[in-house]
C-alpha cells in the first residue's frame, strides 16, 4: 500500500473523535424524549440494522458463489453496524436532530451484543472459525464513539454556552478531517483494486442501496426520521469489521475487501445525502 493502513487508522481515530465530540455537544434530554416518543420506529430500525442487512449479504454470497477473503470482508461489513459517520450523514440529510442521535447511540451500544451474536451465527453458516468477544467490540465502540460522545455531552451539560460556541468550529474540523481521510483512502484505492478487484466495491454499492431501501421502509410514513433510519440501516462500521478480522488473524486480502466495501458504501451514502437534500 502507498499509505500503510496503520497510518490511515491513526488518522481515522482522530477524525472519529472530533466528529463524535462535536455531535456530543448537541446532545441533551430532548434526544431521550424523542426516542421514547418513537420507540416503535426505534425498535424497527434496530431490527433492520441487525437482521435483514446481514441476511441480504448471505443471500448475495450464496447467489453469486462468492468465497474466500472477498466473501469474508463482505460478511464482516454486513454485521458491523454503527459507523461513527452515520449520525453526521443523517443530520446532513435533514433527519430529526432529536431522534437521529438517540437512534445512533442505541445501535452503537447494542453492537456489543449483536455483533458477537452475528459472528457466532455466520460462523455456524460458513464454518469459518471466526470468534469475537463482547469485550473486543465494547472496547472499540467505547473508545472510538461513546467516549468522545460522552465528553461532548458532559461539556454541554456543564457549560452549555461554551458547548454552543464550540459546536460549529469542531464540526468544521471534523468535516475537514473527513475530507483528508477520504483522500488518504483514495490514494490506496489502486493497490486495493489490484489485490481484490472491484467486487467488494460493487458489493458495497449494491448492499448499501438495498439497506437504504430497507431502512426507509421500516420508517414508513415518518418523514422526519426516514433519512436517519435509511442511513442507520445502510452504514457499516469498518472499524468493527477490522477488529474482528484482526482478532482472527485474517489475511491482508480481507482487510482490502473491507476497505473496498467501505469505499463503495461511502460513495453511495454521499449520493443519497445529496439526492435527499435536492428533494427537500
Amino acid at each position: 500500500m502507498l499509505i500503510p493502513f496503520q497510518w490511515i487508522g491513526l488518522f481515522a481515530t482522530a477524525t472519529v473523535f472530533a466528529v463524535m465530540f462535536s455531535i456530543g455537544l448537541m446532545l441533551g434530554r430532548e434526544q431521550i424524549a424523542a426516542a421514547m416518543q418513537r420507540r416503535i420506529v426505534l425498535l424497527a430500525v434496530i431490527f433492520a440494522v441487525v437482521v435483514p442487512v446481514p441476511a441480504l449479504a448471505v443471500l448475495a454470497l450464496k447467489l453469486f458463489g462468492l468465497t474466500g477473503p472477498i466473501a469474508v470482508g463482505i460478511v464482516l461489513m454486513s454485521i458491523s453496524p454503527g459507523a461513527p459517520i452515520a449520525l453526521r450523514r443523517a443530520l446532513d440529510a435533514g433527519s430529526s436532530r432529536e431522534f437521529a442521535p438517540a437512534l445512533h447511540v442505541a445501535i452503537v451500544v447494542l453492537a456489543v451484543v449483536t455483533v458477537p451474536a452475528s459472528v457466532a451465527i455466520l460462523d455456524w453458516i460458513f464454518a469459518r472459525g471466526f470468534t469475537v468477544t463482547p469485550f473486543q467490540i465494547g472496547r472499540q465502540v467505547f473508545l472510538a464513539q461513546l467516549l468522545p460522545l460522552m465528553l461532548g455531552t458532559a461539556l454541554r451539560a456543564a457549560r452549555p454556552v461554551l458547548a454552543g460556541k464550540l459546536q460549529q468550529p469542531i464540526g468544521r474540523i471534523g468535516n475537514i478531517l473527513l475530507l483528508i481521510l477520504t483522500v488518504l483512502v483514495l490514494v490506496d484505492f489502486p493497490p486495493i483494486i489490484a489485490e481484490v478487484g472491484w467486487i467488494p466495491t460493487v458489493a458495497g454499492i449494491t448492499m448499501t442501496v438495498g439497506a437504504l431501501a430497507i431502512g426507509s421502509a421500516v420508517a414508513w410514513r415518518d418523514a422526519e426520521v426516514r433519512p436517519a433510519a435509511a442511513i442507520a440501516a445502510a452504514m457499516r462500521n469498518p472499524g468493527l469489521a477490522l477488529v474482528i478480522a484482526t482478532a482472527n488473524r485474517a489475511p491482508p486480502a480481507v482487510t482490502a475487501a473491507v476497505i473496498g466495501y467501505a469505499l463503495g458504501l461511502a460513495v453511495t451514502i454521499i449520493g443519497y445525502v445529496q439526492w435527499h437534500k435536492r428533494r427537500n
